[in-house]
């Protein structure tokens, strides 16, 4: 993912790279959770998957 969507990219360059939307479909994940993914691997902040389920711990 952070290969295709590097942290330098913005969400929106990074969703314009046909390859990103490919690998999604591939995987069978939307689009907005493997950003959600992306900003955690590049954060560490469990925050950004809240909105899909994900886990956060108490600050």
């Amino acid at each position: 993912m952070l290969t295709l969507a590097p942290g330098y990219r913005s969400d929106a360059e990074a969703a314009d790279t046909e390859a990103l939307t490919l690998l999604c479909a591939q995987i069978g994940e939307p689009l907005d959770q493997a950003f959600a993914a992306r900003r955690y691997a590049l954060t560490g902040d469990r925050r950004a998957l809240a909105e899909f389920g994900g886990r956060s711990r108490p600050s």
